[in-house]
């Protein structure tokens, strides 16, 4: 039931992604055409609307990758297997990591959306900044999400997700 609500998930967040970057690509081509067209006007709004698309990008594309086990992966060990004890100590350590910076995002994210997010308003647009600076808390939660999901794959042995990153890459070469 967990999986299939992490699926849910995902299937959305693929989604959201790629309507924001229709919407980042539609409003750098207004901006674009507004410099060199001379009919079309040089409006600001897309500057801000691009910003926005991109700043939510990044925090779901994060939470994709963290899914994924693409994006806080570092092969120290360039490819080589490693013993077990120690694969599972940097797996301990891996997941306490991006479990602190997972309730660093959550809780100061919340605490600023909070204190200072639904004060701001943008300065083109006049939309509240309290949408912008909620990418960082909902991130934090999906990574939860998603980082409890990862675990529990590794605890009973359906997916090892560093093992299977590390066999795609040796597959690679």
């Amino acid at each position: 039931m967990y999986f299939k609500f992490c699926n849910a998930v995902s299937f959305i967040l693929q989604k959201i992604l790629i309507i924001l970057g229709i919407i980042l690509l539609a409003a750098v081509t207004l901006q674009v055409a507004g410099r060199y067209v001379p009919f079309i006007p040089r409006w600001l709004w897309p500057l801000e609307v691009a910003n926005w698309a991109m700043i939510w990008m990044v925090f779901i594309g994060a939470s994709m990758g963290l899914r994924e086990g693409r994006h806080f992966m570092v092969d120290l060990f360039l490819g080589k297997r490693l013993p077990e004890p120690f694969f599972i100590f940097l797996r301990v350590v891996y997941y306490l990591i991006i479990g602190s910076v997972t309730l660093v995002f959550i809780v100061f994210g919340y605490t600023y959306l909070v204190k200072w997010g639904f004060i701001q308003s943008s300065e083109i647009m006049g939309i509240n900044m309290g949408f912008l600076y909620l990418s960082v808390p909902l991130s934090g939660v999906i990574w939860l999400l998603f980082l409890i999901e990862n675990i529990i794959k590794d605890l009973s042995g359906k997916t090892n997700v560093a093992h299977t990153a590390l066999d795609a890459a040796q597959g690679a070469l």
